[in-house]
């Protein structure tokens, strides 16, 4: 008994141990970046939300490793930090904050990198081979086809870059640049040309967003 006791002490503190040092090992996120965006992204409500309490705040890396191990399914956690670490690099990288696009994951896959759409979507932030392709060859990145987008690094990678994309082509009006993430920049622009302003997926991202920040 005293022996299996033991083993399991010895196997727990092993993964506290891992856990620990996986999230020292991840990039610093870049507080500036971080806040600049999440101002853009709630404007006038930022100062009221529980975004802003976090403005100072170190630490957060740990946070997402936390958030991203909790939502992987349990064949891919051992892919934990992995994720966490592209996660915050490619957020600083394009300007964005880590949690929004943590936001778009979880409504576009559920954080499940095999996840399919039903228009040929695939991987954590559900993107089609034709976009995936087109971004691969922006971002220098090396297609291999469909199975690009099933690793999940990659598929963030890409993602990412979209978003970014997306951004600058919207003028970083948070509401447009997500509305063409879900439906398209065309369909957008014909949205817009009817003067109909596309809304249930920007919310939807947003309410996961804030409650990202409220776990913390």
């Amino acid at each position: 008994m005293k022996k299996t006791i033991l083993t399991l002490s010895l196997i727990i503190n092993s993964v506290s141990f891992a856990a620990s040092d996986a999230s020292r090992s991840l990039a610093s996120i870049k507080q500036e970046v971080r806040v600049d965006h999440a101002r853009e992204l709630l404007g006038k409500r930022y100062n009221k939300s529980i975004v802003s309490n976090f403005e100072k705040h170190r630490g957060l890396e740990k946070n997402i490793l936390s958030t991203v191990t909790k939502h992987l399914p349990k064949k891919f956690k051992s892919m934990s930090s992995s994720v966490a670490e592209v996660i915050i690099k490619e957020s600083s990288t394009h300007g964005l904050d880590p949690y929004f696009v943590m936001a778009v994951i979880a409504g576009e896959s559920s954080f499940n990198p095999i996840a399919t759409g039903p228009v040929g979507e695939i991987g954590m932030m559900q993107l089609r081979p034709s976009t995936g392709e087109w971004m691969a060859k922006k971002i220098k990145m090396k297609w291999n086809g469909e199975k690009t987008l099933q690793d999940p690094v990659k598929n963030i990678r890409l993602g990412t870059a979209y978003l970014a994309w997306l951004r600058e082509k919207f003028d970083n009006h948070g509401q447009l640049y997500l509305a063409a993430y879900n439906m398209g920049p065309k369909s957008v622009k014909t949205a817009l040309n009817k003067n109909v302003w596309p809304k249930d997926y920007p919310r939807h991202v947003m309410k996961r967003y804030i409650a990202f920040y409220k776990s913390i």
